[in-house]
């Protein structure tokens, strides 16, 4: 599983000769789950921090109100710290010491907070040119080691130095949970990362290779370094944690002073056993230790109800204890009660718990294991559960806005744009500084650009509805009229193509005078009621119709009898005329449409050309 860790810690100790001015410590411990969009969430790394904060208070000298806890932080507020963390080591009147702790997410040039990507040289930079004495630096992190080769510098797997309680020396040293192309791994058994895990474990004891009742740095460092490269070697994903050494002079850094501790548990003389402590209810480990047959081991609690876990190759014996202020329990002493190996270490679902707190605590770290085993729908599920009781539970938040990005790739291989962009959209709702994340920027920007795109299309289709609304001419094609009377005949029928909107050529069959006719009309105004004009040319057919035809016109009659001599002849009007046609024009949403004018017909006679003054007096239907 891929993760990342950073850690700063700042403290100072000013040895004068016949004088001793206070220590200053100061640390600066980040934990972040969620990392960038494309990540498999962690579940431990928030965790993980607090742990390091909590020995660093019980055992490393540091004040309560000098180390600072940033929970999933963006860029710009891990920069402002540091800044203001410059100044008061500038101020500082000792000896000081500066300490960086993060847990998280990163590649080989970036850690993955929220906001503007931070770089590993970047935060090699600041703890460089920090005004602190000695500055340490402590990644967990897949590929934290990149920051080691920042700059130049090298990887190595071990240092010696000598020990001292004075800080004598000055520099800078990184500590990195893998290396450079390497993975880091969370473990569920241990409920968080492995190389924190024996960090921690290494800083309350288990590390004090000497017996001095002191934990220094390169003691820490190899405890973490063999442990992790023991506990991974058989994985898919073994890791090898690196360390950069830049520190000057003679002396080594103290990390934990193991007489600090308020209780303290002690295992036994023995050949490699191994005893995992944890909590009263049995969900976080609080520390690990291996015995040795040549000394007793001493880990460093705070008070509290533990459970000692003995692991064996095939079983789990758990024992019971209560640890007391000031008191030192013989883990010898203490009964156990022998378990399946299938129990474990930790347990699931705190079934018997009455504590809400702990109950949403389980469904948060729950909701990132499917979210990371790709179960997304599952852990949105238990996300809204935790967000029903606390809304602005941020850990949440960032967990659904990661299970919804999943879900919006699951619509995208489905071709289902729609329910992407409200899955994407949902996602950004819940975390705003989503579209800062690197990983989610390309998908934003396409975002953007298809609901720019679908905005446009929609203030379109907006537009053609109105203009719809006000022309139903808009969006016809084809139209079959009749006309009882006009230029064109008498019952004509008529078929007309819509070219556009006010454009419409036609055919026409004149059934009662007998013939054909061709032009077009056009309307002048883009509404229901609309004038138009028109033209076209008539042929009539002879002998298609036989039926007298009498209109009035003019006072005149137009028939198609010729034995009539008052009247104007049909044959003569409509055996050949050019005309031209005006009026009034209405059409329904439905396409109905009525029409009513006047035309005037152009034929020759006695080889003279003549005219005539006609209705018009139709209706048809554009569909």
């Amino acid at each position: 599983m891929p993760r990342i860790a950073w850690a700063l810690l700042i403290a100072g100790v000013l040895a004068i000769p016949g004088a001793a001015l206070a220590e200053e410590r100061f640390a600066v411990v980040i934990g972040a789950n969620a990392g960038w969009a494309n990540d498999k969430p962690l579940r431990h790394a928030e965790s993980d921090a607090e742990h390091v904060r909590d020995v660093l208070v019980e055992l490393g000298g540091f004040a309560p109100d000098r180390v600072h806890l940033l929970r999933d932080p963006d860029t710009a507020s891990v920069r402002a710290l540091l800044r203001k963390m410059s100044g008061w080591l500038r101020a500082s009147r000792g000896e000081s010491l500066l300490f960086v702790y993060y847990s998280g997410h990163a590649d080989e040039r970036h850690l993955h907070l929220r906001g503007e990507p931070l770089s590993h040289e970047e935060l090699y930079t600041v703890l460089r040119d920090s005004p602190g004495r000695v500055r340490l630096g402590v990644v967990d992190a897949c590929r934290s080691g990149s920051i080691v080769e920042t700059k130049g510098g090298r990887p190595v797997a071990t240092f010696q130095s000598q020990v001292v309680d004075e800080l004598e020396v000055n520099g800078l040293a990184l500590l990195t949970s893998s290396g450079a192309d390497e993975l880091s791994q969370e473990r569920r058994a241990l409920a968080g990362s492995v190389f924190t895990h024996h960090l921690v474990s290494g800083l309350r004891g288990a590390a004090d290779a000497n017996e001095d009742g002191k934990v220094t740095l390169s003691e820490a460092y190899q405890h973490a370094f063999q442990r992790t490269e023991a506990d991974t070697a058989a994985t898919p994903v073994p890791q090898r944690p690196a360390f950069r050494y830049e520190l000057k002079g003679q002396g080594e850094v103290v990390l934990t002073w193991l007489e600090r501790a308020t209780a303290t548990l002690v295992l036994p003389r023995l050949e490699g056993e191994r005893y995992v402590v944890v909590d009263r209810q049995e969900r976080r480990l609080a520390a690990e230790g291996r015995t040795r047959p040549e000394r007793e081991l001493l880990l460093a609690l705070a008070p509290g109800d533990y459970h000692v876990k003995r692991v064996g190759p095939q079983t789990v014996e758990s024992a019971a204890v209560k640890l007391a202020e000031g008191a030192r329990v013989e883990v010898a002493g203490l009964t156990f009660e022998s378990r399946p190996l299938s129990a474990g270490l930790l347990k699931g679902r705190p079934e018997d718990t009455d504590d809400p707190a702990e109950l949403r605590d389980w469904r948060r770290d729950e909701a990132l294991r499917l979210l990371a085993a790709g179960e997304a729908r599952a852990a949105l599920r238990l996300f809204d559960q935790v967000l029903e009781e606390v809304p602005d539970d941020a850990a949440s938040l960032r967990g659904r806005a990661r299970g919804l990005v999943r879900m919006a790739e699951a619509y995208e291989r489905t071709g289902d744009k729609s329910r992407e962009r409200r899955a994407l959209r949902a996602a950004i709702a819940a975390d705003p500084t989503l579209p800062e994340d690197p990983d989610f920027l390309r998908r934003y920007q396409q975002l953007e650009e298809e609901e720019s795109t679908q905005a446009r299309d929609e203030t379109h289709r907006a537009e053609a509805l109105m203009q719809f609304k006000r022309n139903p001419r808009l969006g016809r094609t084809w139209g079959l009229g009749l006309e009882l009377v006009s230029t064109r005949g008498v019952m004509v029928i008529s078929a007309t193509y819509v070219v556009r909107k006010d454009l419409f050529p036609y055919l026409a069959l004149d059934v009662g005078f007998g013939g054909v006719d061709a032009g077009v009309r056009w309307t002048l105004v883009s509404s229901r009621f609309s004038p138009f004009v028109g033209s076209g040319v008539h042929v009539g057919i002879p002998g298609f119709s036989s039926t007298p035809t009498r209109i009035g016109v003019g006072g005149k009659d137009i028939t198609n009898d010729p034995t009539d001599a008052n009247d104007v002849s049909s044959e003569d009007i409509f055996a050949l005329n050019l005309h031209v046609d005006g009026g009034i024009q209405w059409i329904s949403e439905g396409g109905f449409l009525l029409e009513g004018g006047l035309g005037l017909a152009l034929y020759p006679k006695d080889g003279s050309p003549r005219a005539q003054l006609m209705p018009i007096i139709g209706a048809g239907w554009l569909f």
